[in-house]
């Protein structure tokens, strides 16, 4: 892969957990600087168990205090069409369109697949069926985040969907419904099993890009945010 540019190095950066722990609340300073690298994934998964185990020595049982990371089986994935159209038309003139040109434009197939798991992991997300989005998400992305949360010395359920139960913010609801209704795909630019799906999100005019990850013929999304274009 070609990860040279300075936007390639931002979705780098931007690392698992900024999209949901800070999104939608207060003035977004807390997800701007994780974005940024400010404040790592790291941090904010330590910070989350931490908040997690102080609250078990405050109150009640343990099914009680944690957040319900939902059932997988119960998440029925809806229909969705998307717009295509190729990555050229998300081109910034003068700007850095290293995704944009990042390997090569995918055939229809792969663009559909992967098109779907993107669909089906928003739509997971808005229902914040925890268990279900760490269904769509990559092998590598669910081990990265499940290590940060198990460095944590405050113990507890350090499982992907506990995790993304716990550090979810509630208010960012309103934000991961309308992006999971909105989206729109417009291209999916792929090298050997990694890949870059851009679309539009809920604010008209907003593009990003989300890596995707081929595993054994089967696309999934590495990122839990998409990364900004414009």
């Amino acid at each position: 892969m070609r990860w040279g540019s300075k936007t390639l190095a931002a979705v780098v950066a931007l690392l698992l957990l900024a999209g949901l722990a800070g999104c939608g609340g207060g003035d977004g300073s807390d997800s701007t600087a994780a974005q940024a690298g400010g404040g790592s994934g790291e941090s904010t998964a330590k910070d989350a168990t931490a908040k997690q185990g102080g609250a078990e020595g405050k109150s009640g049982s343990s099914a009680e205090r944690q957040p319900d990371p939902g059932d997988a089986s119960e998440f029925k994935p809806r229909h969705h069409t998307d717009s295509g159209g190729g990555a050229e038309q998300f081109k910034v003139k003068g700007g850095d369109n290293s995704i944009q040109e990042f390997g090569e434009e995918a055939d229809t197939s792969d663009f559909e697949a992967a098109a779907t798991a993107l669909h089906d992991f928003l739509d997971a997300r808005a229902e914040g069926n925890w268990a279900a989005v760490c269904r769509y998400l990559s092998k590598s992305t669910v081990e990265s985040l499940e290590r940060l949360a198990s460095r944590s010395k405050q113990g507890g359920d350090t499982s992907c969907s506990a995790i993304l139960a716990a550090i979810t913010n509630p208010a960012a609801g309103g934000a991961v419904k309308a992006e999971a209704e909105k989206a729109d795909v417009g291209s999916l630019r792929t090298d050997g099993d990694q890949a870059f799906l851009i679309y539009t999100g809920a604010e008209k005019g907003t593009i990003l890009a989300m890596p995707m990850a081929d595993e054994a013929g089967t696309w999934k999304v590495a990122s839990l945010a998409g990364t900004p274009l414009n």
